[in-house]
């Protein structure tokens, strides 16, 4: 589904990722933690076409998309739920779903599509009318994701999904991507949360400084790696 090849991305002279390469199956998960700073989101800002990788490349299902536009690669079926959510203002909870729509292939209603994601997040039916940005944070994240499950991604990228939320609001996320994982999509998570981690993912690594540090089953989580990661005495990946 997804490859990333020796893929490197600079703010200027800043290098912000370092020679990072990956590989996401049809219907895997590979989760990306570390800490802040360490390159999680530029590495779904590349992959999304938001940022300009300077080396390296990306494909999709065999396809190179390396510095395509954001629009483009949405249209091969990938979507990113990004950090900060990133609700349209102005808009109605309805109106910033069928945002979702215009990078939809597969045909059908609106209105079937639309009961789909209500069915797995009920609050917005119920809002549905309401400004959106007048939800709760919680509520906010599930608009946010049921925003991009519209467009029917086959790889769907979520940067931070349980950031700020209330415990019960990260059960209801995380139940969701179980679904979605129950159904074949596939997911690159990056998450600060690495007790949820375990629930999901097929697969992780670490990034520290703009590289991989570590990468491995989800095991890995509960090595002293991981805290040696977090705080950056980590340096080379380990296998």
């Amino acid at each position: 589904m997804l490859k990333v090849s020796n893929l490197s991305v600079s703010y200027g002279p800043i290098p912000a990722l370092r020679d990072i390469s990956l590989e996401i199956g049809e219907g895997d998960t590979l989760a990306v933690v570390g800490a802040n700073g360490a390159g999680k989101s530029t590495l779904t800002l590349a992959i999304a076409g938001a940022v300009r990788p300077a080396l390296g490349t990306i494909e999709i299902a065999g396809t190179d998309i390396t510095g395509w536009l954001p629009e483009k690669v949405a249209f091969q079926n990938i979507a990113l739920v990004p950090e900060g959510r990133h609700i349209f203002e102005g808009l109605t909870v309805e109106e910033n779903l069928l945002l979702g729509m215009t990078a939809r292939k597969e045909s059908g209603s609106t209105a079937s599509a639309f009961d789909e994601v209500y069915s797995m997040f009920p609050v917005l039916r119920e809002r549905r009318t309401s400004q959106a940005t007048r939800l709760s944070g919680g509520e906010q994240q599930q608009l946010a994701i049921a925003r991009a499950l519209l467009s029917k991604p086959r790889l769907l990228i979520l940067d931070e999904p349980s950031l700020g939320l209330a415990p019960i609001m990260v059960d209801t996320v995380y139940t969701v991507l179980k679904k979605l994982k129950e159904i074949g999509v596939a997911m690159l998570l990056v998450e600060q949360n690495p007790a949820r981690i375990g629930e999901i993912a097929d697969h992780v690594i670490v990034l520290t400084g703009g590289s991989v540090a570590l990468s491995g089953r989800p095991e890995i989580l509960e090595r002293q790696a991981l805290e040696d990661a977090y705080f950056g005495t980590l340096k080379a990946a380990t296998p």
